[in-house]
């Protein structure tokens, strides 16, 4: 596991510009001073351990627009509150494509 250093640093520049992104549509919300449809949906995560489960729900909560409620680590579900329900779609593949590849690397699942 060599490559672990270059794997969190890219996570981290992932998750930077993961934040960036998702503060410039929650001040887009904010000035429009428009209500999109907040609301709960549920995230699927691939197989990783407890402890990379966790990291991706504190990575989610600390990106603006987005909370993680609660985590079912049976299921392999994470309930989120959106800002933006109505860009759910766009927001769980975003979580998946930034977080999850280089969490399962770091955290895999536990036999």
């Amino acid at each position: 596991m060599r490559l672990w250093p270059f794997i969190v640093a890219r996570l981290w520049m992932r998750f930077v510009v993961h934040c960036v992104i998702a503060g410039i549509g929650t001040a887009r919300i904010i000035l429009r001073r428009q209500t999109p449809p907040a609301g709960l949906v549920r995230l699927r995560y691939a197989p990783m351990s407890a402890t990379g489960a966790a990291i991706l729900g504190a990575m989610v909560t600390l990106s603006p627009g987005t909370s993680a409620i609660d985590i079912d680590p049976v299921r392999r579900e994470i309930l989120l509150h959106l800002l933006d329900k109505g860009a759910a779609g766009a927001t769980l593949a975003g979580i998946r494509r930034n977080f999850e590849p280089d969490l399962c690397r770091l955290f895999p699942e536990e036999t």
